[in-house]
């Protein structure tokens, strides 16, 4: 997690003006947008391979990855990083009980 914290970091540098909630959220609607749209590639929907060609691994892990950076940084914004940590913790710690994962 440390490593999309640092990217966070990077992006509050690049952007400085873009550091606030509206405007993260926006942004991340925007990559869910580019997630969705690369989906649609992959599952062959509509015209999509005729403009694009076929689907490439890396554009949909930038997309996924763009999308994930920006909810660190609303989760950074509220001052929230111990608390999805420990969410994340609960959530596998259930998962275990439930004998879903090892």
């Amino acid at each position: 997690m440390e490593r999309f914290y640092k990217m966070v970091e990077a992006s509050n540098k690049r952007f400085p003006r873009g550091v606030e909630p509206f405007q993260m959220v926006t942004r991340l609607m925007e990559e869910c947008g580019e997630v969705a749209a690369e989906v649609n590639l992959w599952e062959d929907s509509g015209i999509k391979r005729q403009k694009r060609g076929e689907p490439k691994k890396e554009d949909i892990a930038n997309e996924l990855r763009q999308a994930i950076v920006e909810l660190f940084k609303i989760a950074e914004y509220y001052h929230v990083e111990k608390e999805l940590e420990e969410s994340i913790e609960a959530s596998l710690s259930r998962s275990r009980a439930e004998g879903l994962i090892d």
